[in-house]
């Protein structure tokens, strides 16, 4: 049995406490027996370490006798999470990917376990499904609960006027990994806890290990890299298929791919989810009558990814693509070879693109200055509590803008929502115009657009104009931008065609002279066999979530046929 301490439960909504049972189960005869078929024995002697925070690949630990205590550091000093004894199991979802482990675990006395490393732990979740849907729910539930344990593990400081602190936080945030913040604006003692580590106010964002190393100001890589998030090394490896994207597409399709048996990579820059993940809260996503967040969609789509063994390297870039060596008359992509950010190279028998589009940005002066001090490109928990209690400005007509809106309206004084059309109908999703109607601290400008950003180091005041009406003044700090879409192709280099507006063409739109083979290119295909296009990255792509995963569950059935040829 486990003894469990979990952190509180939220204020509202059903908490982890009222699941301590599906988090921390106890296996029967049956269960414990079918798990030692796929694990070593192992034995440990009192107060001897099965593993520490921070270690990679550690295999999960099923109790066969004896207690296993799981903490974490914390400033005060070690924080115990549970305490296992016969018939539970150690792990949460990072345990499937070989990440970093998150929480330290010692033989409160002498121990007997089954170990299962990760390979075997993915053919168990895989093969035996009654038991998978008991060990998944538990690892996702770990996880929630570390997230919520605001007191251990890894340590941030920073403050609310950093772009950099605002940056680590949504990256961390959105990767699901656990952080204690303090922020030096709020919390009393937060210089001293610089000065512990030997930083300095200068410094922030700081960033705390687990294991004490501190990093200041760290980039996203470096703060994957510390606290056990990015991936091992990859240079050099191949792959039946790479997925570049880990959007609801591109995670769509290493789902079905890794499922049906190929080997696959999917590999971001980000965090999973991409446009998507910032969501709020996705209401006309089939199957989901009341919401869900983009988080916690993208948190379920990567979890399935990783069961069914796909990697998912993050944070990662394409860099190129790399396509010269190919034969022109050739349906194997396996000289496909891919360039990354960090200098590594893969190579892959077939690529699905799916790297989305970004926000456009407006021509303003300054406008970069005001990036993370005011002007926001997704409006999640974060960006509201910056925000609470104070006028925001809300630029866009379609979902996503809308969808921010309703969700600012709820911690905001008021919301403005500006567009540059004559109304929202053309554009927007006809229950978040009802909503927005009814929200008493909303107010639609149509036809107004922002005309100058206005602040020293951080925004202070945004000047609108409204057709052609006289410019106004807004004493507003907040602007969240939701500005059309821009293809993310840069690194395509020219290897596959592209419409004017450089997002990718496939099938039956591919121009004449720009397919090699005698068969017809598939739907989703690209002028280059064996690459596929899918999501928002397409030309003529419906922006919606549900065609996404559609459009990344098709390019994989089409995928089979070309490397089966």
């Amino acid at each position: 049995m486990s003894d469990i301490m979990l952190p509180p439960a939220p204020e509202s909504g059903p908490g982890l406490n009222d699941r301590r049972h599906q988090a921390f189960p106890v296996l029967n005869d049956a269960q414990f027996a079918i798990l030692s078929s796929y694990g070593q024995r192992r034995s440990y002697k009192a107060d001897e370490l099965l593993f520490r925070e921070g270690d990679r690949h550690v295999p999960m630990f099923v109790l066969r006798s004896g207690r296993v205590a799981v903490e974490r550091n914390t400033i005060a000093g070690p924080h115990q999470l549970a305490t296992h004894g016969p018939g539970a199991f150690t792990g949460e979802v990072g345990t499937l990917a070989g990440r970093g482990a998150i929480a330290t675990a010692r033989a409160v006395e002498d121990t007997e376990v089954i170990a299962i490393d990760e390979e075997a732990l993915r053919q168990l979740v895989v093969a035996e499904a009654d038991l998978s849907e008991l060990i998944m729910r538990a690892f996702i539930l770990r996880r929630v609960a570390l997230i919520e344990d605001k007191c251990g593990g890894t340590i941030l400081i920073g403050s609310s006027h950093s772009s950099d602190t605002l940056r680590l936080r949504e990256f961390l945030g959105r990767n699901g990994q656990p952080v204690a913040y303090f922020d030096l604006d709020l919390h009393e003692g937060g210089e001293m806890l610089l000065q512990r580590f030997g930083a300095a106010a200068t410094d922030i964002p700081v960033l705390i290990s687990s294991s004490g190393a501190v990093y200041r100001n760290p980039s996203n890589r470096a703060a994957a890299d510390a606290v056990g998030l990015s991936p091992d090394r990859m240079d050099g490896k191949r792959y039946d298929v790479v997925v570049a994207g880990a959007g609801p597409a591109g995670l769509a399709a290493a789902v079905y791919a890794a499922s049906e048996g190929l080997s696959v990579a999917v590999l971001d820059l980000k965090a999973p989810g991409g446009q998507a993940g910032t969501s709020s809260k996705i209401e006309n996503y089939f199957g989901f009558p009341t919401g869900i967040s983009g988080q916690a969609l993208a948190g379920r789509g990567l979890s399935q990814a990783r069961k069914f063994g796909a990697e998912v390297a993050v944070p990662v870039e394409v860099m190129r693509l790399e396509c010269d060596e190919a034969p022109e008359n050739t349906e194997d992509a396996a000289h496909l070879r891919l360039q990354m950010d960090n200098g590594e190279h893969i190579r892959t028998r077939a690529l699905i693109i799916a790297t989305g589009a970004r926000y456009r940005k407006p021509d303003l002066p300054g406008l970069e200055r005001y990036e993370g001090r005011g002007v926001y490109y997704g409006a999640s928990f974060m960006e509201a509590t910056l925000c609470a209690r104070k006028e925001v400005i809300v630029v866009g007509g379609g979902n996503s803008a809308g969808q921010a809106a309703v969700f600012l309206a709820a911690h905001a004084s008021h919301v403005h929502v500006m567009v540059r059309g004559k109304g929202l109908a053309a554009s927007m999703s006809h229950y978040l115009i009802q909503r927005l109607h009814a929200a008493h601290n909303v107010t639609i400008h149509p036809e107004t657009s922002i005309v100058e950003l206005v602040g020293e180091e951080a925004l202070q005041r945004v000047r609108c104009q409204r057709a052609e009406e006289a410019v106004r003044d807004y004493p507003i700090e907040h602007v969240f931008l939701f500005l059309g879409a821009a293809p993310n192709t840069g690194w395509l280099n020219d290897c596959i065609a592209l419409d004017g507006k450089g997002f990718v063409l496939t099938g039956p739109d591919l121009p004449a002279g720009q397919w090699p083979l005698p068969r017809s290119p598939y739907f989703l295909e690209t002028s280059r066999p064996g690459i596929f296009a899918v999501g928002d990255v397409r030309s003529g792509s419906v922006k919606r979530v549900a065609t996404a995963v559609g459009e990344g569950a098709a390019a994989i059935q089409a995928l089979h046929s070309v490397l089966a040829s």
